[in-house]
């Protein structure tokens, strides 16, 4: 349940321009996984609370290829 003090946002990630570092996955696995090959990175769930390691995930990410939005 969201509580009205918690913010959350809306993950996209352009599998297209990923190129498989991992960074996002390593930093904030309870949103982003490697997929079964090991080389783009994918979603586990697109609404999720902002916590600092997805602000991270997204500032550090070489490609930019992931984008926070309110949901």
């Amino acid at each position: 349940m969201k509580t009205s003090d918690t913010q959350y946002v809306y993950v996209s990630l352009d599998s297209y321009e990923c190129n498989g570092c991992g960074t996002c996955a390593e930093l904030c696995p309870a949103v982003f996984r490697m997929d079964d090959t090991g080389d783009k990175a994918e979603l586990i769930d697109g609404c999720v609370p902002l916590i600092p390691e997805l602000e991270q995930a997204a500032t550090m990410c070489p490609v930019k290829c992931i984008e926070l939005e309110a949901c």
